[in-house]
Formats: structure tokens, C-alpha cells, sequence
């Protein structure tokens, strides 16, 4: 039987958990709420008894943790996030010692992007971009079959970059430009009533103008990015995840965007691979794991 690792991905409405065999497999998954406005040892009770209670029946070799936030190879984890009390305290230590065991932790961003270069979209290859397109942009750089974290632990923070505007003298990023949430927010506060990303959509198949130039822009604008970070980076791989993933025309539309972009750039145009993830929800779990064992 192959070691079994306890996975717990940290996110602000559920913690996911499950455990998991070395090669990625899950055993078993669920998930509980997260603890709200609590400091970090509520957190780490909580914590306590999913180990207790899957102890019973798993006999548990380590512990990989998926996390928002910059987290350092220290195992602390600096920025902010919806789960206030994991920024400060050096979880990785504090857990070693509480449970004797390995420990692991790694940004979330950054544990998907690892379950699809070893088990996913990517595997098998060495030097690959993740795009996360959602609420707004995240992704990571897998550089050498290793996550790239640079200097100030800003590399596959994609959405932070800015397109500036000469004649309106802004800057806006793109996370605003480039995500599915910020085209819905768009949309909705110009038709005066909430949309979901499915209700644009919708609505722009059936005529509506604003939806319509809302996701020709979201197209454009994603198309633009991802043939900036290919001139950047020249990955072998975009992967790309998220809701919109799920659409059933998604890859065709943006490879048409991709295309219109490559007719403006003319003689500047360049060969843009770009594939959706295989994981979605369970991929800061898998991910998680392969950051701990390898």
C-alpha cells in the first residue's frame, strides 16, 4: 500500500481535506467550514480533529497544506486573505511539532499548478505557465519542474500586471481587464441588476450589446496576457483553469481571440499553446501532496 498524506486546502468559506496516496490518488475527501474571526489556535483545533477523527482509520505519514497568501519556504505566509490568522504565525513549525510529522505548505495557486505538471494538462513537462481566470487573475511559473516563486514571492501573480491608458492616465490590471468575476461585475452594474457569469453570456447569444462587448473585451483581454506571458516566459504550456473552463465553446472563442491578436501583431505574431486544467476543485489537494513528497 502506497503512504497516505492528510491534504487540507485552506479557503475562506470550507476547509477541503481528504487523504491522499503519494502518486495523487484520493482515498477519501470532504470538507468543513472555516472558523470564522478566530485566532490561529481555533484554527488549529479545528484542524486537530479532522486529524483525530481520520487517524482512526488512515494511518497518516504527513501533512501538506494548500494556502492563499505568499507563503515562504519558512512556512510562514505573508499578504492577507480572507483567513486573517494564518498571516503571521510559522504554520509549518507550529504543526511539525504538534503532530510529529512531516509538514508541507504551499500557495494554492501554486499546489494546482503542481497537480497538473505531475498527474494533469502539463505532465511530463518542465516549463510551464498556470492561469487561474475567476474572481480575478492568479496563476504560477514552473520553471525546471519546480514552482518559481521569485524574488518577493510575486512570480504567477499575472493579474497584477497593468495596462496603462496614455490618454485616460490609469492604469488598470489585469484582474480587472482579464477575469470572468470583473466581467460580470461590469456587466452587472451597466445593466442595473446582478448577473452571474452564465447570464452574460446568455445574454450576449442573444443580442444584448453590453454583455456582447463585455466579452469581447474579456476575450481580447485574456488573449493580450496570455501572449505577453509567452513572449516572457516561453513556456511550453499555458494551462489555464477556472469556472469559464467549464464553457463548451471556451477553447475555440479563445483561440479565436489569440488569433485576431496575432493578425495585429503581424510579423510580431508567435505560437500561443494554451490548454484548459484537468482538476478544478480537487487540485489544491493533489497539488498539495506532490509539494510534500517530492
Amino acid at each position: 500500500m502506497s503512504n497516505q498524506f492528510l491534504a487540507i486546502d485552506l479557503g475562506g468559506t470550507f476547509i477541503k481535506y481528504g487523504i491522499l496516496s503519494d502518486q495523487g490518488h484520493i482515498v477519501y475527501k470532504a470538507k468543513v467550514e472555516t472558523p470564522k474571526d478566530v485566532e490561529i489556535e481555533g484554527l488549529y483545533e479545528v484542524l486537530d480533529q479532522l486529524f483525530e477523527s481520520l487517524s482512526v482509520d488512515f494511518s497518516i505519514k504527513g501533512i501538506a497544506i494548500s494556502a492563499p497568501g505568499a507563503v515562504t519556504d519558512q512556512g510562514t505566509i505573508n499578504g492577507v486573505s480572507a483567513i486573517s490568522c494564518i498571516h503571521g504565525p510559522n504554520i509549518k513549525k507550529d504543526l511539525q511539532a504538534r503532530y510529529r510529522l512531516p509538514v508541507a505548505i504551499e500557495n494554492d495557486a501554486n499546489c494546482a499548478a503542481l497537480a497538473e505538471i505531475n498527474i494533469g494538462s502539463a505532465k511530463g513537462l518542465q516549463n510551464v505557465l498556470f492561469v487561474a481566470c475567476g474572481t480575478g487573475i492568479g496563476g504560477a511559473v514552473v520553471k525546471n519542474g519546480k514552482i518559481h516563486k521569485g524574488r518577493n514571492l510575486l512570480a504567477g501573480e499575472f493579474g497584477l500586471m497593468v495596462h496603462y491608458s496614455q490618454a485616460e492616465q490609469k492604469v488598470q490590471s489585469f484582474s480587472w481587464l482579464a477575469s470572468t468575476g470583473n466581467m460580470v461585475t461590469r456587466s452587472s452594474k451597466a445593466l442595473g441588476r446582478p448577473l452571474s457569469g452564465e447570464d452574460v453570456f446568455t445574454l450576449a447569444e442573444s443580442g444584448d450589446l453590453v454583455c456582447q462587448g463585455e466579452v469581447d473585451a474579456f476575450y481580447s483581454h485574456l488573449a493580450v496576457l496570455l501572449t505577453n506571458l509567452q513572449c516572457a516566459y516561453d513556456p511550453e504550456l499555458i494551462v489555464i483553469s477556472g469556472g469559464i473552463t467549464e464553457r463548451e465553446a471556451f477553447g475555440q472563442e479563445l483561440d479565436n481571440a489569440i488569433n485576431k491578436v496575432n493578425q495585429l501583431r503581424g510579423s510580431l505574431s508567435i505560437e500561443t499553446v494554451v490548454k484548459t486544467a484537468t482538476f478544478r476543485n480537487d487540485a489544491n489537494l493533489i497539488g498539495a501532496v506532490f509539494n510534500l513528497v517530492n
